[in-house]
């Protein structure tokens, strides 16, 4: 075992109070359960209490029924029938089953339903941040163009395109959305006017 295994949660060590107490931890993890007592005073306060509340219980006095009351429990224990449960009719059972199969057959509809609404949300939030990336592109070369500022392309789609796209393709993927790889945005030449 390796150190990080010895190490008790307080969570762990409050489960193994009990059968601690009771005396029934294997030595290896009375060991762990007493290293880690040493160490929180917290669980070490509830060990004091489980151990306190069990010597209470114990000093409690046996306590011994009275025959008359044992005999009494015998006697009506022996006319005590049996529970045998009624048998449904055939009917009842067709009827059941296609109670049954009814409930399945709509339930699956209306979770193969509610999936495919899912998924055409996914699809509009896919083609409404499509187009924001657009015109978010488009500005920044009109932008570029009126302040005479020269955005290289190659840095704009090192910088700006490619990161986008792998966030796009990266959220595709965990929401569960397969649409192949991400297509790799061209690098215009540097004589293309945008």
């Amino acid at each position: 075992m390796n150190r990080i295994d010895d190490i008790l949660t307080c969570n762990e060590a409050l489960d193994l109070l009990e059968p601690y107490v009771d005396g029934d931890l294997s030595p290896a993890e009375a060991a762990r359960l007493r290293s880690h007592l040493e160490s929180c005073p917290a669980c070490a306060a509830e060990l004091a209490l489980a151990e306190r509340i069990q010597r209470e219980l114990r000093s409690l006095p046996q306590l011994d029924c009275p025959p008359e009351i044992v005999e009494r429990v015998r006697r009506q224990g022996a006319e005590v029938v049996p529970f045998r449960p009624r048998r449904m009719g055939l009917p009842l059972r067709v009827a059941a089953a296609a109670a049954l199969l009814a409930l399945s057959l709509g339930g699956g509809a209306l979770f193969v339903r509610s999936q495919q609404q899912h998924q055409r949300e996914r699809a509009a939030e896919i083609a409404q941040a499509t187009a924001q990336a657009r015109y978010a592109l488009a500005l920044l070369g009109r932008v570029s163009r009126r302040t005479g500022l020269d955005v290289r392309d190659e840095v704009l789609a090192r910088r700006v395109v490619l990161p986008a796209a792998r966030s796009i393709s990266q959220s595709l993927s965990l929401s569960g959305v397969s649409r192949g790889a991400a297509p790799q945005p061209p690098v215009p030449d540097r004589g293309e006017q945008p």
